[in-house]
């Protein structure tokens, strides 16, 4: 896996519940590293709970192309796990829309797994996907707080659903097996935001889901005039 394509520079704050949500009533003092216009922030003294470092953030920062990585202010590794779980198991991160920010969550499992986790489910490209759901609506000040819950994603969703699915054992009516394990209209566009992240995955997105594609397209890559 390549390196971050600079090396950063950090500062050591204090932060509260102000700064990170995740953290309640907890204080926590970290290192706070700007990257690409993303603030990362890691323990200052490691309790060892948190395997993932600011560097393995800073890779998958890279892949991330501008106009989704606009959307994460903040990227919190905080040394706790989640305190809810899916079905049982462990969740490695979320989205917290009111800051733009992504929580890393510590996981007791190897570093170099986790990094292959963020890597193989674009992690940070899923969890921008729920920021964008709700940011984009309130940019065009919109009464529905959730593009995926207006009537339009919801028709785009219908009608790529009459699509012949290119791939063996597909979902047919959400846009990937996470979305329909959840039956989730949330989880359904953050995935296809991390689709629309990388190339094999827009190619897939446009082949399978083109009215899904058609309006991340319009609002993320904007046609100039």
């Amino acid at each position: 896996m390549s390196l971050p394509e600079t090396t950063p520079k950090f500062t050591i704050h204090g932060y509260g519940s102000d700064e990170i949500l995740a953290l309640n009533d907890l204080k926590l003092k970290c290192k706070d590293t700007i990257y690409k216009g993303v603030h990362i922030l890691e323990e200052a003294e490691a309790t060892g709970t948190q395997h993932l470092k600011t560097e393995d953030i800073c890779v998958e920062i890279d892949k991330l192309p501008k106009y989704i990585c606009k959307y994460i202010s903040t990227v919190a590794l905080v040394p706790f796990p989640c305190p809810y779980e899916e079905d049982g198991d462990p969740i490695l991160a979320d989205a917290k829309w009111l800051k733009m920010q992504v929580t890393i969550y510590a996981i007791p499992q190897d570093r170099i797994v986790l990094k292959d986790a963020l890597a193989h489910h674009h992690t940070l490209a899923h969890e921008a996907g729920h920021i964008i759901d709700r940011e984009i609506m309130q940019t065009k000040r919109q009464s529905s707080n959730y593009l995926s819950y207006t009537p339009r994603w919801v028709k785009a969703m219908c009608e790529d659903g009459r699509i012949k699915r290119t791939g063996l054992n597909m979902s047919t009516y959400l846009v990937s097996q996470y979305a329909e394990k959840r039956q989730s209209i949330g989880e359904d566009f953050a995935d296809s935001v991390k689709y629309f992240s990388f190339q094999e995955g827009r190619v897939f997105l446009k082949d399978n889901f083109p009215n899904r594609y058609k309006i991340l397209e319009e609002f993320l890559e904007p046609k100039t005039q």
